[in-house]
């Protein structure tokens, strides 16, 4: 039982206290599973945080409206292109941009967010989302499952080398700082004016 609140919790706090998508504890849930009526609780628990937290999103959007975009924050920690990406897809798909972000991982909270900003209805956030749950939840659970052993030692790898890992972390941020700050636009492509 207490493995099912851990994952209740970790998929609540997924990408707002915790800087990592939900797909990594639902792989590392479904990889430890050993009880299969666990599996049906643990599907109740992440579909649960995770509606949580697409709310809080969602709700974010919906209460203070497209100017949630101009908060410093938001920009800093979203980025213009995903905002973009974000505000887009919601105006060709409307409320169906909830499912869509559901799967796209690095967009799934601003989906949420211009959701929200951009006037989706809550009944049709909760009813895409719901269906994008339904979906996703049991779906990585059962991978984690079936891909335990290999999961397993990434994750027992990973922690038994964590400076190398913050250090790669550190050293692609700054990859990805340098790139946008000494880079910032492509050059224009040369063409013949033929």
């Amino acid at each position: 039982m207490q493995t099912v609140f851990l994952l209740f919790i970790a998929c609540a706090l997924s990408g707002i206290a915790i800087p990592m998508p939900e797909d990594v504890a639902l792989l590392a849930a479904g990889a430890t599973l050993e009880d299969p009526w666990l599996f049906a609780g643990m599907v109740v628990a992440a579909a649960l945080g995770l509606l949580i937290r697409d709310s809080f999103f969602f709700l974010l959007g919906h209460f203070v409206g497209e100017g949630v975009f101009n908060w410093g924050v938001v920009r800093r920690l979203i980025g213009e292109q995903r905002i973009e990406r974000g505000r887009a897809l919601v105006e060709q798909k409307g409320g169906k941009a909830v499912l869509i972000s559901r799967f796209m991982v690095g967009v799934r909270a601003t989906g949420f967010l211009a959701s929200g900003a951009l006037g989706v209805r809550v009944r049709d956030f909760f009813f895409w989302d719901s269906v994008g749950l339904l979906i996703s939840v049991p779906l990585l659970l059962i991978l984690g499952f079936s891909l335990g052993d290999p999961i397993l030692a990434t994750m027992t790898w990973v922690l038994e080398n964590k400076l190398v890992v913050v250090g790669v972390a550190v050293l692609c941020a700054l990859l990805w700082y340098a790139s946008t700050r000494l880079w910032p636009g492509q050059p224009e492509p040369v063409g013949n004016d033929d």
